[in-house]
């Protein structure tokens, strides 16, 4: 079962796409999908269409100003990874409240950005996540931020990432971020998949990020750069749904 399910954040309206197994009945496993910088739930999407063949609920949602394509209220020129993890942070506290939800087994998947996002949300709510799947999590956002800007001060009001447009907020909020703090905050079970050549992300970062979470472990999918096409996405879906199956409560 597919539907369409919207959540409010502050105001903003979050869109998003309920998968929930056919026979509807009872509370599921939720995972909650965010995707990657610029994109939209599409980016998700394959992955909730293989977690629901296995009785897995899923909730893809685009960010509000999260891409061009997103369907979601807001402007990407006021989007930050801090906005990207208040949408998640309302749709946890939207999807626990909910009849088809098991709340004591609600998950997070993001994907790039969409993974720097889940850390934080996941940060400030750990005992709320039962476990995290990160695909090529973009920690080295904030390393480009400060490559970017080498002082704050330098930042400006619209610059462009990737060919699109962010805000002097999407800087400023990297900036005011010490990310390994919230590595260090969830201490539930973390599984990070990255591409071993990866362009975009080195897995380094990846590495690094294993060793600050208290409980990760790391799957490279050979071959792979940054986003997983075809069989890439095969793989990553059933080390997903192992991970998810051996964590639930």
């Amino acid at each position: 079962m597919q539907k369409t399910y919207i959540v409010e954040r502050d105001g903003y309206h979050i869109s998003g796409e309920l998968y929930l197994p056919d026979d509807a009945k009872g509370r599921y496993p939720i995972v909650i999908m965010a995707h990657g910088f610029g994109g939209s739930r599409e980016g998700t999407r394959p992955y909730a269409e293989l977690l629901v063949r296995e009785g897995i609920g899923c909730y893809i949602f685009d960010f509000c100003g999260g891409g061009l394509l997103s369907k979601s209220d807001g402007k990407m020129t006021d989007m930050s990874v801090l906005t990207e993890s208040d949408d998640i942070q309302a749709v946890i506290e939207n999807i626990r409240k909910a009849p088809f939800a098991d709340r004591k087994n609600i998950f997070l998947m993001g994907e790039s950005q969409g993974g720097v996002a889940s850390t934080i949300a996941a940060s400030k709510a750990p005992k709320e996540i039962r476990a995290m799947v990160l695909l090529y999590p973009a920690y080295v956002l904030f390393d480009d931020a400060k490559n970017k800007y080498p002082h704050k001060d330098m930042i400006e009001d619209i610059s462009m990432v990737f060919g699109l447009p962010v805000g002097r907020k999407y800087y400023e909020d990297a900036f005011s971020l010490d990310i390994s703090d919230c590595m260090k905050k969830y201490d539930r079970n973390v599984l990070i998949l990255h591409g071993n050549i990866d362009q975009v992300v080195p897995m380094s970062y990846s590495l690094d990020a294993r060793k600050k979470f208290p409980a990760a472990k790391i799957i490279q999918i050979t071959d792979a750069g940054h986003v997983f096409y075809g069989k890439e996405v095969v793989k990553a879906g059933k080390e997903m749904i192992s991970f998810i199956q051996e964590n639930m409560d």
